[in-house]
């Protein structure tokens, strides 16, 4: 996982383009499964895991939200090779390198979305670092459009190492760095990062527009990388890792769940919350949006809510425009009775455009 090296132009391409041949965008697809983690560099709550890379404030493209603005992009810096096993240590890169901390498992279909700027190559090497298997895994995209910003999805299930060796990612597996390098005289600009499981078959939702915070409880600690008030526990079988389950409140010692989102998150005129939830007792549950320094609320009561078992909402929170911008910094999740609340899955976002006639 650490740099090593120096680099050359001609050893760079050599191992862009060496053993496994160009990799081709896919589509982005619909709602995802899940968000691992995304990273649009418009707070500065994650800086400290911009492992590469300059914030910058011109050349930007236009914004992806309907009501918010498009403030920051990351500039590639000079680095080395991250990959000290199979890299070449003599080469030099350009680079934009993100760590998603806590190093999230991967589902079956690992999709990774971003949007670019390129100025004197037209090749663009993505690699992403594997805590369980202890290598850097790649793929490489050729022949792509310079000088103006583009969107692109890859697959990173056909990323492998340097001799092509490797296999694919494989479900559970857990990644760190996301890393993008070109050569060491181009210039990239990188935006809205988005490491993500692949939308269902028959998921009919659109892609968010804009990511504000996604929560799940598979790796980290509660209090470090989840601070709140809530125990992390394991899934009973057959589901897996690990979910949020609700403590007693302070005041009344009802059930509650008080995520932290680790800063401010700015709200857009039309907001989603989606979660999955698991309910131990016929209880109202009640989800309110919070700015815990101003006092503002925008809370919700879920009607109809399943019992016994596993279900998902996905709670809509308008914003009217003359309160814009608006920010959050917890969630709180609250029984009105007794009870057990589990909560995995977590995602807070502004719905994209959905497809079809207008």
């Amino acid at each position: 996982m650490n740099a090593t090296g120096a680099f050359a132009l001609g050893a760079f391409c050599a191992v862009m383009v060496g053993a496994a041949p160009a990799a081709k965008p896919v589509a982005q697809g619909g709602m995802p499964v899940r968000v691992h983690v995304f990273e649009d560099y418009e707070t500065r709550i994650e800086a400290r895991w911009w492992l590469r890379g300059t914030p910058v404030a011109t050349n930007l493209p236009p914004s992806l939200s309907a009501s918010l603005p498009n403030t920051r992009a990351c500039l590639a810096a000079p680095s080395k090779d991250f990959d000290d096993k199979m890299g070449n240590a003599t080469a030099q890169y350009r680079a934009v390198v993100f760590n998603p901390v806590p190093g999230p498992p991967m589902g079956p279909r690992t999709r990774l979305s971003f949007r670019y700027w390129l100025k004197g190559t037209s090749t663009l090497r993505v690699q992403i670092y594997s805590l369980t298997r202890n290598y850097h895994r790649r793929l490489t995209l050729e022949n792509l459009p310079q000088l103006r910003w583009q969107e692109a999805t890859v697959d990173m299930t056909q990323a492998r190492r340097p001799d092509g060796s490797g296999g694919p990612l494989s479900e559970d597996e857990r990644i760190d760095d996301i890393q993008f390098y070109i050569s060491p005289e181009a210039e990239l600009m990188i935006d809205d990062i988005v490491l993500y499981e692949a939308a269902a078959e028959n998921e009919t939702g659109p892609f968010p527009r804009h990511m504000g915070f996604t929560g799940w409880f598979d790796t980290g600690q509660q209090g470090a990388e989840w601070p709140g008030h809530f125990d992390i526990v394991l899934h009973e079988k057959p589901r897996t890792w690990d979910a949020a389950q609700s403590v007693a409140h302070p005041k009344d010692g009802l059930p509650w769940i008080r995520l932290n989102l680790r800063g401010e998150r700015a709200l857009a005129a039309d907001n989603e919350l989606f979660f999955r939830y698991h309910l131990a007792a016929d209880a109202r549950l009640t989800v309110h949006l919070v700015n815990s320094k101003t006092g503002r609320e925008h809370g919700v009561r879920i009607a109809n809510t399943a019992v016994g078992a596993w279900d998902d909402v996905t709670i809509p929170y308008p914003v009217p425009r003359g309160l814009l911008p608006d920010r959050v910094d917890e969630i709180h999740l609250r029984l009105d009775r007794k009870g057990k609340l589990l909560i995995d899955d977590l995602l807070l976002y502004e719905p994209g455009k959905a497809s079809g006639p207008p």
